[in-house]
């Protein structure tokens, strides 16, 4: 498969993928992409043990995703992604998640960084094996992912250990269980009320052991959550309403 093409896979969420509302959660959601992006790297020959034995690593910077509705509980869906472009440091990336009718229901965008795993040192996509040449002008229709910086503002609402079931392969926290850990500390009453559009940055891994302070409130269009250590941003989302 050659960059640019669609990488698919069709999903069903069980009982375990959704919440209490029977709603796809979006950690699963988020798992899913993040997890398709991977296999679209592993069948163009630039999956994780390649890369790594090249001293290479992927790493998710930002993403946003725009919900027309949720998925509900067994229902099927067919999710789609391929790599746009590259721009400075930045490979670009789409998705889309359709129902068994063709249906929309999900687009979404997400930046990502080459990363030099001894030196942490971000590289220039000219630095992926075999150059990068991806150029498609095809778009999800999702907005742009936004940059999310450290808002010294917001109350904090309280601390979130990192526990061992956090950590992916790479040793540190997966990218959706940040979803997750913002949704827990949402106000209740935002809990039943769907969001239409989530942007999340990944900032600074995290590792097991460290304790992040969480801080959030209102936004003009819904509400934001972050969590730092010792004035470090490691991630930041916004939810919109």
């Amino acid at each position: 498969m050659s960059s640019g093409e669609h990488c698919c896979r069709d999903f069903v969420f069980r009982f375990g993928d959704c919440d209490c509302y029977k709603r796809a959660s979006v950690f699963t959601i988020m798992k899913l992409l993040t997890e398709l992006s991977g296999e679209d790297y592993e069948n163009r020959g630039l999956g994780h043990t390649f890369l790594m034995e090249q001293g290479r690593a992927f790493f998710i910077s930002r993403m946003r995703l725009e919900v027309e509705r949720f998925p509900r509980y067994t229902e099927k869906v067919t999710a789609e992604t391929w790599e746009r472009f590259a721009k400075g440091p930045y490979f670009y990336r789409d998705y889309l998640v359709k129902t068994e009718s063709g249906e929309t229901i999900i687009r979404g965008g997400s930046m990502w960084l080459l990363i030099d795993t001894a030196s942490r040192e971000i590289l220039r996509p000219s630095a992926l094996y075999g150059g990068f040449d991806a150029h498609n002008e095809e778009c999800s229709g999702c907005g742009g992912c936004k940059r999310l910086k450290l808002n010294p503002e917001l109350p904090v609402l309280g601390l979130r250990p990192i526990y061992f079931s956090d950590l992916d392969g790479n040793g540190h926290v997966n990218n959706a269980v940040y979803s997750k850990i913002a949704s827990d500390f949402l106000p209740e009453v935002l809990h039943e009320k769907p969001f239409k559009a989530i942007d999340i940055n990944f900032s600074m891994e995290t590792k097991f052991g460290e304790v992040l302070e969480i801080c959030g409130g209102e936004t003009p269009n819904g509400y934001a959550v972050q969590g730092a250590s010792k004035d470090a941003l490691h991630f930041a989302c916004e939810f919109e309403y």
